[in-house]
């Protein structure tokens, strides 16, 4: 069982409006959320390699089972993106179905690997901003 440690941070008045804006809008659940979506994005974005002391991996290997869903625009442009990232994953994701609805395709997949490929997937897929939404879920 992995523990999630709160943390606390320092914002100006400003940032403190815009994060209640965001959740008040209804664009985040809460604020803890906004912030661990936004983190994520940021990694995804950032060059870590000259961060090589950093050590970002958890300290337990967890082989777990995951499913997903991505709701994004049926756009080829986007759907390479998502295919490369697929691809790079391929021998953990184990099933794939897409729907496609209206202007959207909708995606479920079922990943099975270590939980860090997990996270891993999870951050570049989180990474593509013209996803419309995207659940993941950690069955064990």
């Amino acid at each position: 069982m992995f523990l999630i440690p709160i943390i606390s941070i320092s914002i100006n008045e400003n940032l403190r409006e815009f994060i209640n804006k965001l959740v008040s809008k209804n664009k985040y659940d809460n604020k803890s959320k906004l912030i661990r979506d936004a983190l994520l994005r940021l990694m995804s974005t950032m060059d870590i390699s000259n961060m090589d002391s950093l050590d970002f991996s958890p300290t337990i290997k967890k082989h777990i089972l995951g499913n997903m869903i991505i709701v994004a625009p049926h756009d080829p442009q986007i759907q390479r993106k998502i295919n490369r990232i697929e691809t790079e994953y391929k021998d953990q994701i184990v099933s794939k179905n897409q729907h496609f609805q209206g202007e959207n395709v909708i995606s479920f997949l079922l990943f099975e690997g270590d939980v860090q490929d997990f996270q891993n997937f999870v951050v570049e897929v989180n990474g593509i901003e013209e996803i419309k939404n995207f659940r993941y879920l950690i069955v064990n």
